[in-house]
C-alpha cells in the first residue's frame, strides 16, 4: 500500500467512471494499517453502524452524497458487508443490520491507467525475453 492516495470511503464498490480498476480484499494485517489511514478522508456511506465505524477512524462525510468517482492513480477504501453476512438477499437490504468491523470486508479499489500498464508489461516481458535468449 505504498503511496496511496485514499480519496474516498465508501460502503461497497462504486465504480461511476469508465475505465480501468483494481481491487483488492484486505488481509487482517492489511485492514490494521490501512484504517489507520481514515482520518480526514471523505466518506459516503450511507448505512448506519457501518457509518459509525468509519467515523471512529476518524472519515468525515463527504459534502454530498453522490461518489464522483477515481481519476487515474486514485483510491477508495470499500467497506462491504461480507457474502454470507448480509441480509440483502432474504430482505432485500441491509439498512437496520447491525455490523461491526468483523462482518465487514475491506476492499482498495484504485484506478489505473491502462496504457502505462500495458507500457510496463512490454517492457518486462522484453526484459524477460532477453534474459530468457542468453
Amino acid at each position: 500500500m505504498n503511496k496511496l492516495k485514499l480519496v474516498a470511503i465508501l460502503s461497497t464498490t462504486i465504480l461511476p467512471i469508465d475505465g480501468t480498476y483494481t481491487v483488492k480484499t484486505l488481509s487482517l494485517e492489511e485492514r490494521e494499517s490501512i484504517v489507520k489511514l481514515l482520518m480526514g478522508v471523505p466518506h459516503y456511506v450511507g448505512h448506519p453502524d457501518t457509518k459509525i465505524l468509519v467515523e471512529s477512524f476518524g472519515s468525515t462525510k463527504a459534502n454530498s452524497n453522490l461518489f464522483s468517482g477515481l481519476a487515474i492513480g486514485e483510491s477508495a477504501l470499500a467497506f462491504p458487508i461480507k457474502q454470507g453476512v448480509s441480509t440483502r438477499k432474504d430482505l432485500g437490504f441491509t439498512e437496520h443490520q447491525n455490523v461491526d468491523l468483523s462482518s465487514l470486508d475491506l476492499r482498495i479499489i484504485t484506478r489505473i491507467d491502462l496504457d502505462m500498464l500495458e507500457n510496463h508489461l512490454t517492457y518486462y516481458q522484453k526484459i524477460s525475453d532477453m534474459y530468457a535468449d542468453s
